[in-house]
């Protein structure tokens, strides 16, 4: 499958908006219930135009067939004491799961950490999701602690892993 990871653009809010509501639409263990995420075109402007011209965050998307499929959003800390550190989400439409986009999303967030001399990156994973636990442990990440009942979803709360990697 060739695909191709690259960061985000302004040009890009209208495919980003409709990837967001198909993957939270068909996830099982992300923030949203499906048709919850709703937000206006001014707001996801605004977010993304923040990011865009942030140095310290980014948003890598992942292209097949001039369609957005994936996504992974990176987010840091200006402060001294935890510049070193950033946190990412991630996601990949259903029908590209395990076809290496999400391995891609990660090496591209690994370089770019890399460039800018960050240290740690974490993520957080519902333990259920053993796809993505499996996908970030074969990356070379761990498991360094569980948050209990952080998602509550059709009735039931979900825990989640706390899942790194030290870089440098």
């Amino acid at each position: 499958m060739a695909h191709l990871i690259r960061e985000i653009s302004i040009q890009d809010v209208e495919a980003f908006t409709k990837l967001l509501s198909s993957i939270y639409d068909d996830a099982d263990y992300m923030l949203y219930n499906p048709g919850e995420y709703a937000p206006s075109q001014s707001t996801i402007i605004s977010n993304l135009e923040r990011i865009i011209t942030s140095p310290s965050n980014t948003i890598f998307v992942a292209e097949y067939n001039d369609e957005l499929v994936g996504y992974a959003i990176v987010e840091t800390e200006d402060l001294e004491r935890a510049k070193h550190e950033a946190k990412f989400t991630m996601g990949v439409i259903k029908h590209y799961r395990e076809k290496g986009l999400g391995q891609s999303l990660i090496n591209s967030v690994e370089a770019w950490c890399l460039n800018r001399h960050i240290r740690r990156i974490e993520i957080s994973v519902v333990p259920q999701n053993s796809t993505a636990v499996t996908l970030f442990k074969n990356a070379g990440y761990q498991i360094e602690g569980e948050l209990r009942d952080k998602l509550y979803i059709d009735h039931k709360y979900y825990n989640k892993y706390v899942m790194s990697k030290l870089l440098l």
